[in-house]
């Protein structure tokens, strides 16, 4: 299946081709409590969380540019990594707080918080450059920096890895974490992780998102049950906001301010 084959029919944004997606996260631990901030060309948020030393105790959180009406309201169900061991398993995790009932990046960016409370540097930023697609068919560069410092590097044919070479042929959208889980360790992991995200969202890019503000999620027919907005009860009343896309192709330096 064709990534456009996966995306709503939007207008095709006339700049694509010259830019690239840009996404940013901080995580600062400071006693027992981690901040975590996300900002990229379609998202803005923080999320706040506390914990004894053993369990998370509390989350809080700010959906500071977001795409739909109701995702601000996607801090309840992330309510339920209250309680949760700070050494949890993945799959512990996810049985306390279903991915699909979260906003994911949200959620995303609880659990980076959540690994970070026992980490031992203060603060870990993470930089995701993904450019867009050549016209002509080659690949694209995938690139996740930790501190500043180049972790990994892909090139990609739509969403399928041809270099390095080593892994050539992987997927790193549908399937990703079946391989991903074996052939990455440690912080390696953690970026590997971070990078398939970033992946997923800069093929936003490829539309143009200006002319669809106050358009019904309901007619995002191939969103249904993918998140906490396109949930059932929550998909009913929601709507794509006006003017929250933002290109940081050449502004790297604005990201986390949240403008």
């Amino acid at each position: 299946m064709s990534v456009t084959a996966t995306l709503p029919a939007h207008p095709r944004n006339p700049r694509y081709g010259s830019g690239l997606f840009r996404r940013r996260i901080r995580l600062t631990r400071q006693h027992q409590q981690v901040l975590g901030e996300l900002e990229d060309d379609c998202h803005g948020f923080k999320v706040t969380l506390q914990h004894d030393g053993h369990v998370v105790t509390a989350i809080a959180g700010d959906a500071l540019r977001v795409p739909l009406t109701s995702c601000a309201g996607a801090l309840q169900p992330l309510q339920a990594l209250v309680g949760c061991a700070l050494d949890a398993l993945p799959s512990t995790i996810i049985a306390r707080a279903k991915p699909r009932g979260n906003c994911t990046h949200w959620y995303d960016l609880s659990l980076l918080a959540l690994a970070h409370a026992t980490q031992s540097e203060a603060v870990r930023v993470y930089d995701v450059e993904v450019n867009d697609a050549p016209a002509d068919g080659s690949a694209a560069r995938a690139e996740v920096f930790l501190t500043g410092r180049s972790v990994l590097r892909w090139q990609l044919q739509g969403t399928t890895i041809v270099e390095p070479q080593e892994l050539a042929g992987k997927p790193v959208l549908p399937g990703f974490s079946a391989w991903a889980d074996g052939a990455f360790e440690g912080a390696a992991r953690e970026a590997a992780f971070v990078l398939s995200k970033g992946v997923f969202v800069a093929f936003s890019r490829m539309f143009d998102m200006s002319g669809i503000g106050g358009q019904s999620a309901l007619e995002h027919t191939n969103m249904l049950g993918a998140c906490y907005s396109y949930s059932a009860g929550v998909v009913e009343t929601a709507y794509r906001q006006f003017d929250t896309v933002r290109d940081f192709s050449a502004t790297p330096e604005q990201l986390l301010t949240f403008r």
